[in-house]
């Protein structure tokens, strides 16, 4: 008996009120924040980073120095972080295109196999008519066989 009066109290203040919470502003707010010039933003900072000659090759990878020797032994947060973005971006998409090529090997590698007449079917009746025969190299094979 408890619940039920909770549950209409929460949706009565709960559930109707969330359109009054969570409501776009207006296009113009009342007060505009001003902005002082002299103060610094909070994300900047004075921290560098070392980095190792991986590190190094992936900030030449992501084009944002352009040798080795350009490139420093310190940086800031938000260097590497755009370079760590920039070379995971690169590898997902390297790693998408050769799966795509790969994907495609097999279907043509598939193709040529079944007009060769090479199928797992036939594979599976040579393998039982050797095994019956009584071959000595197909009696072992088995889970831990040759």
């Amino acid at each position: 008996m408890n619940i039920i009066p909770r549950f209409g109290k929460n949706l009565k203040n709960g559930l109707f009120n969330m359109t009054k919470k969570y409501t776009t502003p207006s296009a113009t707010p009342p007060n505009p924040p001003t902005t002082n010039p002299s103060v610094t933003p909070s994300f900047s900072s004075n921290i560098k980073l070392p980095l190792t000659n991986t590190r190094k090759i992936m900030c030449v990878w992501a084009k944002r120095y352009p040798s080795l020797k350009d490139v420093p032994d310190h940086v800031t947060p938000e260097v590497w972080n755009k370079v760590r973005s920039v070379v995971r971006i690169k590898v997902a998409n390297y790693t998408m295109f050769f799966i795509i090529l790969g994907c495609i090997a097999m279907v043509v590698t598939g193709k040529r196999a079944r007009d060769r007449g090479e199928t797992i079917m036939q594979r599976n009746l040579d393998w039982h008519q050797k095994y019956s025969e009584g071959k000595e190299d197909t009696k072992n094979i088995g889970v831990f066989g040759k």
